[in-house]
């Protein structure tokens, strides 16, 4: 008996799509999982002390907040300083001493987001003329400013 030839088609080499979606699914479920999210505090400069350094006396660390609000149609001009209303100008003034003295003062704008944008920009402008550069802007609804009567 003569053997038969058998005839191997030779077909193209499949890979397994379904296997390598499954193994990037877990991988990006992984990822997301432990990934550790970014503390913003930690992103602040921090000056440290020299090593061996004399230590400072307890210096007083004054907290110059600056609110802009929109407290009612024709308080455009008033700002809150550390809680105490104060006139554009007044606050100018105040801005300028403050240039003077300490120009590495960090101040906080705390901006009602209702409040009118040339109030915030006009505060921004003063402290770009003065020399104060740094400044931290914050959007906190949550802050209830104080009506003046």
């Amino acid at each position: 008996m003569g053997r038969k030839k058998r005839k191997f088609e030779i077909k193209d080499a499949e890979v397994p799509i379904s296997a390598m979606i499954d193994v990037v699914f877990l991988l990006l479920v992984y990822f997301i999982v432990s990934q550790k999210p970014i503390i913003e505090d930690a992103l602040l400069p921090i000056d440290l002390p020299a090593p061996g350094a004399p230590a400072k006396q307890n210096q007083a660390v004054q907290l110059f907040k600056i609110d802009v609000a929109k407290l009612s149609r024709d308080s455009d001009n008033i700002y809150h300083v550390n809680n105490q209303p104060y006139y554009f100008n007044d606050l100018k003034a105040l801005l300028k001493q403050r240039a003077e003295t300490n120009p590495d003062t960090s101040i906080i704008i705390n901006c009602d987001p209702n409040a009118k944008h040339k109030k915030l920009i006009r505060l921004l402008d003063v402290c770009s003329e003065y020399g104060l550069t740094k400044l931290n802007l914050v959007n906190d609804a949550t802050v209830r400013f104080v009506k003046d009567n």
